[in-house]
């Protein structure tokens, strides 16, 4: 079970636990695959991956 929580904008929050990171990117995971497939939120993982950082524009 997972609970997103919405911090105001001026609130400081960041998630630097390894625990709560890998929680966190496991429900994004299991979102997408679940919205667009395995195959799609595979390749939509890849490029973000890719990314590395880079500005997308």
């Amino acid at each position: 079970m997972f609970t997103l929580i919405n911090a105001d904008a001026d609130d400081e929050a960041e998630i630097t636990d390894p625990q709560e990171i890998a929680e966190l990117f496991a429900a994004i995971a299991a979102v997408a695959i679940e919205a667009i497939g395995a195959g799609q939120a595979k390749q939509l993982f890849e490029a973000v991956v890719e990314q590395d950082g880079k500005d997308p524009n």
